[in-house]
């Protein structure tokens, strides 16, 4: 059966309960929200992250055949193979941690199902990311993505959007001619999908418009619940959920697999903000310090916002407006404030608090290595450098 769409309002107050972290939550005691029987390693500490490392490297070469394989359509050299599928073939190739299907994965595992009938889900979960990163790129004008020239830079911007928009008709495809699904399954994976899309794409409206209508008047929680769009379903919530659902798990624990996935999603992407403008552009494989130059909404420039006074509020507030413009003498002065009204700290310590609550979910589901593996990704989005 499939599940009705969450209000906004109900978003908006899971959103306002994320900045209520001011510590972490209970670890004991049991309960849908305690830690109860996650491994004593994980209680009051971090698991590491070795085992979904290791899980990683094991999952991505049979993802990536499956990949490969629903792309082998034209043969190179063919105008189709040169227009289309060689481009996204290329563009998957670049590399990724193929976090998604590994998610869809280990949530189909830890409820006692088989974690390949997720594969092919996964894999369209994938590709709706691909596909979104594409797009993404475009929209910000950014250049790099994993190392290399954006697919808009090399192929031109017409030739990438179609092949974003093929990625995107490749999801729904994937799961309607999944072999391994009965119709019910596939109906509810179906639902989960148009979901994801929708929250998506709300997300990135909400990320793309601020800065173009120049707002400045938004507070954490409006970037939590922009996060929650743009990021969490996609990164967390849905393919979590998607394997739950292949797995068979029953709504107690579905519901644990969506909350642990939404903080981990929305950790995920504090973690990538930050390190745009703390990592190392050469490990990351992205624009160093875009965010800033692009003038985006993130949760630091929005805390620094409201915390900043003055003199320093309304140069925050010119530097923003100037948009790419701004040279690298000011962008630098924007990361600057941000460190002077602690809004990197603060940004780090919610990312962290995400974390540990998310990990409290993990107290619904039976005792399994697909269970640990998924603490240990919790703590991996967290300590994560690209």
């Amino acid at each position: 059966m499939t599940q009705p769409a969450v209000p906004a309002e109900e978003r908006r107050a899971a959103v306002a309960r994320m900045l209520s972290l001011a510590s972490p939550p209970c670890f004991s005691g049991g309960g849908a929200h305690c830690i109860g029987s996650v491994p004593p390693a994980t209680a009051g500490g971090f698991l590491g992250v070795e085992l979904f490392v290791e899980y990683l490297a094991e999952a991505r070469p049979i993802i990536d055949q499956r990949l490969r394989e629903y792309l082998a359509v034209a043969p190179a050299g063919s105008p189709l193979h040169t227009y289309l599928y060689g481009i996204l073939d290329e563009f998957i190739a670049r590399g990724g941690k193929r976090v998604r299907p590994a998610m869809a994965m280990m949530a189909c595992e830890a409820v006692g199902g088989d974690p390949l009938r997720a594969l092919p889900s996964g894999c369209a979960v994938e590709f709706f990311h691909a596909a979104a990163l594409i797009h993404d790129d475009i929209m910000d004008g950014s250049e790099l993505r994993r190392e290399e020239q954006c697919a808009h830079i090399v192929h031109g911007v017409p030739l990438a959007i179609n092949t974003g928009d093929f990625a995107l008709g490749l999801v729904c495809t994937i799961v309607v001619r999944d072999a391994g699904l009965d119709d019910g399954t596939k109906i509810a994976v179906l639902d989960a999908i148009g979901e994801m899309s929708a929250r998506t794409i709300e997300g990135q409206a909400l990320d793309v418009g601020w800065v173009r209508d120049d707002v400045y008047d938004l507070g954490p929680d409006d970037y939590l619940f922009m996060a929650l769009g743009k990021t969490g379903y996609y990164s967390g919530i849905s393919p979590l959920k998607i394997g739950a659902l292949i797995g068979g798990a029953g709504e107690t624990q579905r519901q644990a697999l969506e909350h642990f996935g939404k903080n981990s999603a929305i950790a995920f992407q504090i973690q990538d903000d930050l390190l745009n403008i703390l990592g190392d552009g050469a490990i990351t494989g992205k624009d160093y310090l875009n965010d800033i130059l692009e003038s985006k909404r993130t949760l630091m420039v929005i805390h620094c916002l409201q915390a900043a006074e003055g003199d320093d509020l309304r140069r925050l507030a010119g530097l923003l407006r100037l948009g790419p413009r701004k040279s690298a003498a000011q962008v630098q002065e924007v990361v600057d404030l941000l460190h002077r009204y602690e809004s990197i700290d603060y940004a780090r310590n919610l990312a962290r608090n995400l974390i540990l609550e998310a990990r409290s979910y993990l107290g619904a589901l039976p005792k399994s290595k697909a269970k640990e593996v998924l603490a240990s990704m919790a703590d991996f989005f967290l300590e994560r450098e690209n």
